[in-house]
């Protein structure tokens, strides 16, 4: 019997199948990139949009409560989600949000709350409630009881309509570029 000392031998990865493994893994992420991007402005938009009805509803439950608006005088605005509107819709323990929340009933509840400043969500320190993309909403309300609001020139052409408009309530955020002239991609709980 004839006993064999060759080893077998072993196949390993040329050069060239290495390269084509890690060019396809290269196309590969550089499809998925623009597609994740893509999914994560929706999410971010959704989470807006939601944001912007919550306003709409709390300010909504607000004026069922009290037959005013939560702000002072008779402006319809734009008023920002800072400190003054959130504590009031809050209720938190503040001059302005005890003599206008008289009930301390609170129509919002922060569902993120910011780590910093300039983040999505609340930031319980300084009060504000920002967007996905770190800037603040705007909010207009029909505060002079005449049944109707300005709509914001940049919005007469989405809605057809120019100057004023039979609505209470309008919250809207600049969206990803941060610019309020730029209406395609701002989001508004009219949408």
């Amino acid at each position: 019997m004839k006993i064999s000392l060759r080893r077998p031998l072993s196949r390993a990865f040329t050069l060239i199948e290495l390269l084509v493994v890690i060019s396809i893994i290269a196309v590969l992420a550089s499809i998925s990139v623009p597609v994740t991007s893509t999914v994560m402005n929706r999410a971010r938009k959704a989470t807006c949009q939601n944001d912007c009805m919550q306003l709409q509803n709390a300010i909504k439950g607000f004026y069922n409560e009290y037959y005013a608006y939560p702000v002072r005088g008779d402006s319809e605005g734009p008023y920002e989600t800072d400190g003054d509107l959130m504590d009031v819709l809050m209720s938190v323990d503040s001059a302005e949000a005890d003599d206008l929340n008289r009930r301390k009933i609170p129509f919002w509840e922060p569902s993120k709350m910011a780590k910093s400043e300039k983040v999505a969500g609340y930031h319980p320190d300084t009060g504000r409630l920002n967007d996905p993309w770190g800037q603040m909403y705007e909010v207009y309300m029909d505060a002079d009881d005449n049944e109707s609001l300005t709509v914001p020139s940049i919005y007469g052409d989405k809605f057809g309509r120019t100057g004023r408009i039979k609505r209470p309530i309008f919250v809207h955020s600049s969206g990803i570029d941060k610019k309020f002239e730029a209406v395609k991609d701002n989001v508004s709980s009219w949408d």
